[in-house]
């Protein structure tokens, strides 16, 4: 098909062609476009000088002219790249003609962007192993420049396999005329680059002294050391004695930068004075980019910022101790004097790491006296602007608000509480030009404009909308009142309106609109609810019938199960290649509709996963597969890359733990099994540092025993995983091993908390420990809480109080730890309070009465907590109001955010005194409390002072009262509209009391829609008859007789065939999927 004369590409053939010559090439390259297998046929076919020629033009996206067809790469390369397995094709067929070729100097030109294909995760071990080891000096340093440039993108062990690669073609330069060791030179140590950290102890301590010299003096030396983010403590302290036994003066200080990151391990602190101690701190500034524990570095600013404050106070030298500051107490930032604060705010501002006391502390000594705040205010405050007391923002001007919103208010929003963020909103809401504040607002602050206020926008254009965070109440009216003069395919791709389209709109959209918009519904499905998606996928399923085509895969999964089941096996290609597209997070909730579509899947897979390929197209699925599947189904030679995916799923079952660990070690096990994949499986024993990095959280799969083995083997590599993010709590039983390996073994038979506790004969944990441990603190028994000492009790309160899971004994020994570390109640300043988090949970109604509760930071740090009882919130509720001297009238929209869930607290006659305004501004947040039911139902009448009575309320009124709306009577719930039905929040559905819950007709049942049907509770089922509990799964389903009531009676919808089967009307679709559904009444479940 190809021939090649030098660089130049052409097709062969005569040079003139008829137009239907043309038309074949035309369809040639649409076939190269549409069928990434077909395209990657093609190019493993072409020579090497060929190939080398395609890809440049493909990574170039270049359009290509010649005498018969114009051919567009760039759409050529896009297609590859969204397409599963696309890149993975082209790096194989790439692999295979370029390894080898990079002997004659091919290909080297394209390695950067072959390598970076998926940002690097096709380079693994074996293909390192596969490059050849006598390349041209040119090639060998060209691709190792490659290599380190993308340095980051490679696991662990792939990097590892790099470093040994450079290592052996080194040796091999000087292996014939120098002894073994002499090829680590100065020359060679520069030349390693980042991949140096990989050097072994024992290697680094055989380099000799006068090139550890000669390398530590080159210029580019220190801009390597500043690299190495990934050094571990062993080969960094290794370095750094290596260096100083070469005749680098460490005592030095002021030439301590040449050291780059390894300053980070330095041991001599015993002989700096003070002005030294204050310059190594400036260095260790760097430190917080090594991707370790930075714990040691922690101890070694401690202990540089105490020789620092010697002979000075804290207040002379605080503008000087760099980001050391962040180390210090609340109590001591406390004792700071306000002019050594506002002197030093330009350093403090830039500081990382500030807990929520001490950004409270420094903010309020920033202020000091003054109770107006200005733009110049929050510019010189920077990140610690958080601190600020909400209130203060009511005393800016409306034009330097806009200001400050445009600059460090937006940059730090979501450091913002609820009230601060808040009263920001309606301070700047009080302008004259509604239209123009509201097109101001920062993105990510637009979401606390409340309905109320959009409600009176005299006009707004959609432009203004592109980059703002809707809420959905906001996307239900703002579509609404934009779609009266802007075309609906014009409002889909507006920032976030999507979320705001209603099924009734959805059906108004004629045929070739809704088949132009499938690209935006596709890439913005995750905007859609449960219902949306449903209505859509009917909507489409009517047009594609029409049009003989196939329903996305993405649409697929919101029709009824039977849909999934009976997709016949030519459309398999289709469903797999747009299974990426599936928001799965939705489907969880759908046991059935999740299980057809793992079902169909593997049914298209036919003979199970077989390979990297087949792991590329299920994607993200791979997390929901049943534990029966993965144990038959996941192959050993798809189960590396299926790992990749399967560490950063979230939500895994116990029983896929199990498989999955069992397949890890079928994979991983010892070496016997490395070499025998059929042999027994083995302990992780002999996992290396290596692999159990780039294992990462799977590591927490393993049983106890086997991590308390691999945590005490690889510390610098287990350790670590228990202080990262988790969207799911870490397993019980890996945090217990990490206790016993940061803890020890030890007596546990200490005294009850009722008698007196000899702390003396109890080891104490220590800051180091407690700060190792994160959310392992829990296993801490509550009489070694009890006797930590006060210094580590101050240093480690807000890292204690920030776990989740103590037990009531935990809580009150840390709850008298705080007594007598702090005094009193009464004594307590705002700091105590905040730092408390979760230990908060112990106080009793009494001692909450002793706090002082006059401020709006310990109602925000309270309320963050979920577990509180309804004396403890109504203590807390009441006393603010007693000790702020406010009355319930008095009371903001920012009081009601700062509130939270302690506003559940409030007596119920109480409700009708809180002010409209203020309700109406924190509607949004008020709707997402829950509260009891005679909270709700004031609170509903206090909602229909803003919206009007209940009956009226439209689907925007009832997303912004969330689940206030569960408040009205049976007489209201009766007269609800059914097309609203799927607009009330589903946390309203599941609060509506069971014997209002049974009132609902057939037709408000069928039109719940699939997310607010999911949400019916236990007990609310139990009250239904068998044939409401007939409509409310046909609502689950997501059938689709559920959409008859949300479509206007003025559309018409061309329908091929209808059947009706018990009172359901189902869509039949003649010569595609759809084949007679038979329903079974078993429990109002539906069967094929």
């Amino acid at each position: 098909m190809w021939s090649s004369g030098g660089n130049v590409m052409h097709f062969s053939g005569p040079p003139k062609r008829s137009l239907h010559t043309k038309s074949i090439l035309r369809d040639y390259e649409s076939s190269l476009i549409q069928d990434t297998q077909f395209l990657v046929s093609e190019l493993s076919s072409l020579d090497i000088l060929q190939f080398t020629t395609m890809l440049r033009l493909l990574f170039t996206g270049r359009k290509e002219q010649t005498g018969l067809i114009n051919i567009n790469f760039g759409v050529m390369k896009a297609s590859l790249e969204q397409c599963p397995g696309g890149n993975r094709s082209l790096f194989a067929v790439a692999r295979e003609k370029c390894v080898y070729a990079l002997r004659e100097g091919l290909c080297m030109d394209l390695m950067g962007t072959l390598l970076s294909l998926s940002d690097g995760e096709f380079v693994q071990e074996d293909f390192i192993t596969d490059l050849p080891t006598d390349l041209s000096d040119d090639t060998f340093r060209n691709l190792t420049a490659v290599f380190k440039d993308l340095y980051d993108m490679f696991s662990v062990i792939t990097q590892r396999a790099i470093y040994k690669w450079i290592i052996l073609g080194l040796q091999k330069t000087y292996k014939s005329i120098h002894s073994p060791n002499v090829w680590m030179t100065a020359e060679n140590l520069w030349f390693l680059g980042r991949y140096m950290v990989h050097l072994t102890v024992e290697s680094i301590h055989r380099i000799s002294l006068s090139e550890m010299r000669i390398f530590i003096h080159y210029d580019n030396a220190t801009k390597q050391l500043d690299s190495v983010y990934d050094i571990k403590l062993g080969p960094g302290k290794a370095f750094l004695h290596r260096i100083n036994a070469s005749g680098f003066d460490m005592a030095n200080v002021s030439i301590a930068y040449r050291l780059g990151l390894l300053v980070c391990f330095y041991d001599n602190v015993q002989l700096l004075d003070a002005s030294d101690a204050r310059s190594l701190l400036h260095q260790l500034i760097k430190c917080n980019q090594l991707r370790g524990s930075l714990i040691e570095v922690h101890k070694l600013k401690s202990q540089l910022l105490a020789i620092m404050i010697r002979n000075q106070t804290l207040n002379e030298s605080l503008g000087s101790v760099s980001d050391a500051v962040v180390g210090l107490t609340p109590s001591q930032l406390e004792s700071l004097s306000d002019q050594a604060v506002q002197s030093s705010m330009a350093v403090l501002q830039q500081v990382s790491g500030w807990t929520r006391s001490q950004t409270v502390v420094l903010a309020h000594k920033y202020m000091g006296t003054s109770k107006v705040l200005s733009f110049k205010n929050i510019s010189h405050l920077g990140s610690l602007v958080s601190g600020l007391d909400a209130n203060l923002f009511y005393s800016v001007s409306t034009a330097e608000l806009a200001q400050a919103t445009e600059g460090t208010l937006s940059q730090y929003a979501t450091h913002l509480s609820p009230a601060q963020q808040q009263a920001i909103i309606s301070q700047m809401l009080t302008t004259v030009d509604l239209e123009e504040v509201v097109r101001r607002i920062p993105g990510v602050l637009f979401s606390e404009v409340s309905l109320s206020t959009l409600l009176h926008l005299p006009r707004l254009e959609s432009t203004a909308l592109e980059d703002k965070h809707l809420t959905r109440s906001q996307a239900f009216f703002l579509f609404d009142f934009l779609s009266k003069r802007t075309p609906v395919a014009d409002l889909l791709s507006t920032g976030q309106l999507l979320k705001g389209i209603t099924c009734d709109k959805i059906q108004r959209m004629d045929n070739n609109s809704l088949i132009d918009s499938l690209p935006v519904f596709s890439k913005n499905i995750h905007l859609l609810s449960a219902f949306q998606r449903n209505c859509l996928a009917w909507r489409f399923w009517d047009v594609l019938d029409s049009q003989n085509s196939t329903i996305p895969t993405v649409l697929l999964s919101a029709l009824p199960v039977e849909y999934v089941d009976n997709m016949p096996t030519s459309s398999c290609k289709s469903f797999l290649f747009t299974l990426g597209d599936v928001d799965f997070h939705h489907l969880t909730a759908h046991t059935k509709k999740l299980e057809a579509v793992i079902r169909k899947a593997l049914q298209c897979l036919g003979e199970g996963i077989r390979d990297e390929y087949d792991v590329d197209l299920l994607g993200i699925l791979l997390c929901h597969l049943p534990p029966a599947a993965i144990r038959a189904h996941l192959s050993l030679a798809a189960l590396p890359t299926a790992l990749q995916q399967l560490r950063g799923c979230a939500h895994l079952t116990q029983e896929q733990r199990e498989v999955i660990r069992s397949k890890m070690l079928q994979l991983y096990g010892s070496e016997q099994s490395l070499n025998n994949r059929c042999s027994d499986l083995s302990p992780p024993e002999k996992w290396s540092a290596e692999l159990t990095q780039d294992l990462g959280l799977l590591v927490t799969l393993i049983s106890r025993e086997e991590i308390l083995v691999l945590a005490n083997k690889h510390p610098e590599e287990v350790l670590p995983l228990v202080t990262q993010a988790q969207e799911s709590p870490l397993p019980e039983h890996f945090l217990s091993a990490i206790f016993e390996v940061v803890r020890g073994t030890g007596y546990r038979g200490w005294p009850s908390l009722g008698s007196q506790i000899d702390c003396h004969s109890i080891r104490a944990p220590s800051a180091d420990e407690i700060r190792k441990l994160s959310t392992a603190n829990v296993f801490w028994p509550a009489e070694e809480l009890q006797c930590i000492s006060d210094d580590t009790f101050t240093q480690t309160v807000e890292l204690l109080g920030s776990v989740q899971g103590y037990s009531p004994a935990q809580l009150r020994a840390l709850k008298i730890r705080a007594k007598e570390s702090w005094g009193p109640l009464s004594s307590w300043k705002t700091y105590h309070v905040i730092a408390l988090g979760s230990i908060a949970l112990a106080l009793t109604e009494e001692e909450i009465w002793e706090l002082d509760l006059s401020s709006t930071d310990t109602l925000t740090a309270f309320s963050q907590q979920s577990s509180w009882t309804s004396q403890q919130m109504s203590s807390m509720l009441y006393h603010f109001l007693e000790a702020s001297g406010l009355s319930m009238v008095e009371l903001r929209g920012s009081d009601l955010a700062a509130l939270g869930v302690l506003l559940c607290g409030i007596e119920p006659s109480h409700i009708h005194l809180i002010s409209p305004g203020a309700y109406s501004s924190t509607a949004g947040r008020i709707g997402t409390l829950p509260c009891p039911l005679p909270v709700l139902q004031e609170l509903k009448k206090k909602a229909e002072e803003i919206f009007g009575v209940a009956g009226g309320w439209n689907s925007s009124v009832l997303q912004e009262v969330g689940v206030v709306a569960a408040g009205m009577s049976i007489e209201e719930m009766r007269e609800l509209n059914s097309d609203l039905m799927p607009y009330l929040l589903p946390q309203a559905i599941a609060a509506i009391p069971p014997e209002s819950f049974r009132e609902f007709s057939l037709e408000k049942l069928q039109s719940l829609g699939p997310e607010n049907a999911m949400a019916v509770t236990p007990l609310q089922r139990s009250q239904l008859s068998e044939e409401q509990l007939q409509a409310l799964q046909a609502a689950r389903d997501g059938l689709r007789e559920a959409l008859f009531s949300h479509i206007h009676p003025a559309i018409t919808i061309t329908v091929s065939s209808a059947v009706s089967i018990a009172g359901v009307c189902l869509h039949v679709c003649e010569g595609l999927w759809f084949l007679a559904m038979m329903r079974t009444p078993l429990l109002g479940e539906w069967q094929l």
